[in-house]
């Protein structure tokens, strides 16, 4: 499988701190040996460090557009992109890369649904408001350098949520975005099946894994811990079946932080995660032929 990975080392606009060293953790855990032993033909290709001079928002929005421009690099050659590294805005740029915002689904694998805007947010935190930017609610300024036009709230399917605040709740009780939080993972198959049904349905699908959507104990390496995680093999169950769908255009793993790490166990989990990820993706291919 054709697989480019895109290497993010920004925390916010911040270069190789906190979740912006997540793609050297990676890379020297043997994430490269690892894909490829799991049938991947990679390329990598880290991300330039320097960022303008300037607020945060637009050195962010820069340090996006570059994202953009890899991934939509990396779907013109026929690659998937895999986005490693950085927090939950990079969803921005890759999805402005992917283009056809009116086709595209998004799978939302979060402990938190970052459904928040500059309105709503308690903490002021812009790691809290990708989603609601991507689908159109707020950080405009943002969404415009990034050239991303908005995605349908109908094709968002948040997987795996359990800590929302009182209005982020409220946005998304009111929003058109289908939401099964951690217990419905484990307990509702049948509302699993539906979300899998809607996410297949589109032109294009986003696969977006925030590795704190597993328990603290497994994944201890996150900068927003929150109880009553999902375990790995409830993961690796979802993330193949999303992985198995033949629309399936893009993948990111956010939200690792090494520095917050215990004996590497956040990472060995999103490496096998993403070893889940690439071998459901090559099952998948296969059958095609």
């Amino acid at each position: 499988m054709p697989l480019s990975i895109i290497g993010v080392p920004f925390d916010l606009d911040q270069l190789q701190v906190a979740k912006g060293r997540a793609p050297e953790a990676l890379l020297a855990a043997g994430l490269l040996q690892r894909l490829r032993t799991a049938g991947a033909d990679l390329s990598f290709e880290l991300l330039d460090g320097a960022l303008p001079a300037g607020e945060p928002v637009a050195r962010i929005g820069a340090m996006l557009g570059r994202l953009r421009e890899a991934v939509a690099a990396a779907r013109a050659a026929g690659r998937l992109p895999l986005v490693i590294g950085g927090d939950c805005l990079t969803a921005l740029g890759t999805l402005a890369g992917l283009g056809q915002p009116e086709q595209t689904a998004v799978a939302w694998v979060d402990a938190h649904g970052d459904f928040n805007t500059p309105d709503s947010t308690l903490s002021g935190y812009l790691g809290g408001m990708p989603l609601a930017c991507a689908v159109g609610r707020g950080l405009t300024q943002l969404r415009e350098q990034v050239q991303l036009a908005p995605v349908q709230e109908r094709n968002v399917v948040l997987l795996g949520v359990r800590d929302l605040d009182g209005p982020e709740q409220a946005l998304l009780a009111a929003s058109e975005a289908t939401v099964l939080n951690a217990i419905e993972l484990v307990q509702h198959q049948a509302k699993i099946d539906g979300a899998l049904k809607l996410l297949r349905a589109a032109g294009q699908l986003y696969l977006h894994l925030d590795i704190d959507v597993l328990d603290n104990t497994t994944a201890p390496g996150v900068d927003y811990p929150a109880a009553g995680g999902i375990s790995s093999k409830v993961l690796h169950e979802l993330v193949a079946s999303i992985a198995a769908s033949p629309n399936l255009a893009a993948v990111a793993l956010t939200a690792v932080n090494p520095e917050r790490d215990i004996a590497g166990r956040t990472v060995q989990a999103a490496l096998d995660a993403l070893d889940v990820i690439v071998a459901a993706r090559n099952t998948q291919q296969t059958l095609r032929r």
